[in-house]
C-alpha cells in the first residue's frame, strides 16, 4: 500500500513540473519593441552633414508643402558650391523626420540615374528640376534632398509634405517671356514657374512645357506653344544647336509635347479652382500651339504630366515681333 501511495505522489509531482514548464514556454516575459524613429532622435541624420554647399528651393518659400497623393510634385532645386565640388543630387523619402529613409530612383530625370542626378563642376549656381510622385499611405512625408560633394561630404535640405486631400493649384504670376531675338527667356516650366534661355534649358528640357515663339515668316504671328512645336509649321524656327558647356548641346527637337487652345469658358482666371481646371476641354488631339492675338487672351493647356491649366496673357510688348515679349500668369494643377 505504501508503494502505491508513493507512486501516485511521484506522478502528481511530475505533472506539476511539466505544467509549470509548459507555462514558461508559452508565456515568456515580453521583450519591448524598439521605436526606431524615437531612438533616432538622439542622432538625427541631419546633424551628420559635413558639406558646405547651399540648397535653395526656387519654387516654394518654406519647407512645408501641401500635396495630394498620386500627384507629381515639381521641385526646382538651386545648388551653389562652396569649398568642395558638388557631384550628385539624391532624393529620399521617410515617414520619420529623424531617418533619411528610402532613396528615390531618379533614372527618369534629366542627367539622372538610380543613384541621383549629376551636377556640374561649376562655381555658378545651378538648378536641377526634380519630379516626385507623391505616394499613398504616408502622411506626413519627410522628403530629403541630399547633395553629395567631393571627399564624401554631404549636405541636406528636408521638406515636410502634408498629404492633404485634393484640389491644389499652383499660380505663377507675371512671368515675362521674350521673342526669339529678345534676350529674355522664352521657355517656362509650368510645374515650377521657372523660365529658361537656350543654354539653361539644355539640362532641363524635359520640364519645359510652355514656350513663346514668333514665326519667322510674315506676318510673324506670335504663339504660345510646346517647345517641340517651335521647330514645325506654322512656327518653323531654325533648330538651335548651341553648345552649352557641361550641359551639352541643346536638343534640336527639344522636349515633350504639351497642348493648347483658346479658352472660351466663363471661369474668371483669378478664381479658377482645381475643379475648374479638371473640367477644361483640352486633350492630346488639340494643337501644340495657339495664336496670341492680344493682351487678355486666355488659353487652356495640358502638360506632359497630364495636369491641366490656364495661361492668361497679362500684357504684350511688340506683339508679332521677334524682339518683343509677353507677360503671362499661369494656373496649373499640382
Amino acid at each position: 500500500m505504501k508503494k502505491v501511495t508513493y507512486l501516485l505522489s511521484m506522478l502528481a509531482l511530475v505533472g506539476t513540473v511539466t505544467l509549470n514548464s509548459c507555462k514558461d514556454e508559452v508565456d515568456p516575459t515580453p521583450t519591448p519593441t524598439p521605436n526606431e524613429c524615437e531612438d533616432a532622435k538622439a542622432t538625427p541624420f541631419l546633424a551628420t552633414a559635413t558639406g558646405d554647399a547651399t540648397i535653395v528651393l526656387k519654387n516654394f518659400s518654406g519647407t512645408s508643402i501641401n500635396v495630394e497623393a498620386g500627384n507629381i510634385l515639381a521641385l526646382a532645386v538651386e545648388i551653389t558650391k562652396a569649398s568642395s565640388r558638388t557631384k550628385k543630387l539624391r532624393l529620399f523619402e521617410s515617414d520619420c523626420e529623424y531617418l533619411i529613409g528610402t532613396e528615390i530612383d531618379l533614372s527618369a530625370q534629366p542627367k539622372g540615374g538610380k543613384n541621383g542626378i549629376d551636377l556640374r563642376n561649376t562655381d555658378d549656381a545651378q538648378i536641377r528640376n526634380v519630379n516626385y510622385t507623391v505616394p499613398t499611405g504616408m502622411n506626413p512625408i519627410y522628403l530629403t534632398i541630399e547633395i553629395d560633394e567631393a571627399g564624401g561630404n554631404k549636405v541636406y535640405k528636408q521638406l515636410t509634405l502634408n498629404v492633404s486631400g485634393s484640389g491644389i493649384v499652383d499660380t505663377w504670376s507675371s512671368v515675362e517671356l521674350g521673342g526669339n531675338s529678345n534676350a529674355l527667356a522664352s521657355r517656362m516650366a509650368s510645374g515650377t514657374g521657372l523660365t529658361y534661355t537656350a543654354c539653361n534649358a539644355a539640362a532641363n528640357i524635359d520640364y519645359i512645357d510652355i514656350t513663346y515663339a514668333v514665326a519667322l515668316a510674315a506676318p510673324n504671328t506670335s504663339y504660345i506653344s510646346s517647345n517641340p512645336a517651335r521647330f514645325v509649321a506654322p512656327i518653323s524656327l531654325a533648330a538651335s544647336t548651341a553648345t552649352c558647356g557641361d550641359d551639352g548641346v541643346l536638343p534640336t527637337s527639344g522636349g515633350k509635347a504639351s497642348y493648347f487652345k483658346k479658352y472660351t469658358g466663363t471661369v474668371v482666371f483669378a478664381d479658377a479652382t482645381n475643379t475648374d481646371l479638371e473640367a477644361l476641354d483640352i486633350k492630346t488631339t488639340d494643337n501644340q500651339y495657339a495664336e496670341v492675338a492680344a493682351a487678355g487672351d486666355v488659353f487652356a493647356f495640358l502638360n506632359p504630366n497630364g495636369s491641366k491649366g490656364l495661361i492668361k496673357v497679362e500684357s504684350v510688348n511688340q506683339l508679332n515681333n521677334t524682339a518683343g515679349s509677353i507677360t503671362v500668369s499661369v494656373k496649373i494643377q499640382r
